[in-house]
């Protein structure tokens, strides 16, 4: 039993494969409206970056997720210029 075994043949189909289909490409899409770009915040208390959620509503409160303070209401992020003085956050760069 020292002989080794024999290699089996490799095995080739007589007819070739038929080319697969190619799908076809869908209708170029037109491109969306960019979304306005989001202000960056700083946390005063812990210096962590918070982006205001784009879900906020006016009545929620915005919390920092590092140090959990209440940075203020979301109405006061969302006015046109922000009521800074009501912050517990300041723009980032």
């Amino acid at each position: 039993m020292t002989e080794e075994p024999r290699a089996r043949p490799i095995l080739r189909l007589k007819i070739p494969p038929a080319p697969r289909p190619v799908a076809p490409q869908p209708p170029a899409r037109e491109p969306a409206v960019a979304p306005a770009p989001k202000v960056i915040w700083r946390c005063k208390p812990c210096g962590a970056e918070v982006v205001l959620p784009d879900t906020a509503e006016e009545g929620d409160i915005v919390r920092c997720r590092n140090c959990n303070a209440n940075l203020g209401k979301a109405v006061h992020f969302l006015s046109d210029p922000p009521e800074t003085s009501r912050l517990r956050a300041r723009r980032g760069s």
